[in-house]
């Protein structure tokens, strides 16, 4: 099969222009499935509550390593303490 160029780039526009009787149609979508959660909302709540009343930070126990490290009972290694940070933040753990 031998491909010629066409001598115009012109197409006429008769040729792209096809009437079409049938009306468009608009496609249908079936209504969306509620999904069925079998849980315990009361549980749920009851959980949400008492984690809401909870600090985010055990300050106690951030104390009680800032002294353990103060007095040398822990060792801290801050090279692996920054790799671990940047892994974390870095998205390669």
């Amino acid at each position: 099969m031998k491909i010629d160029k066409v001598s115009s780039g012109h197409v006429p526009q008769s040729s792209l222009q096809q009437a079409s009787n049938k009306p468009l149609e608009t496609p249908t979508r079936p209504a969306p499935v509620e999904p069925q959660v079998s849980v315990n909302t009361a549980a749920i709540e009851q959980a949400q509550k008492d984690m809401s009343s909870l600090p985010d930070v055990d300050m106690a126990k951030v104390d009680a390593i800032r002294n353990a490290l103060h007095r040398g009972e822990l060792s801290l290694d801050m090279k692996a303490l920054s790799q671990a940070v940047m892994k974390f933040h870095t998205g390669r753990e």
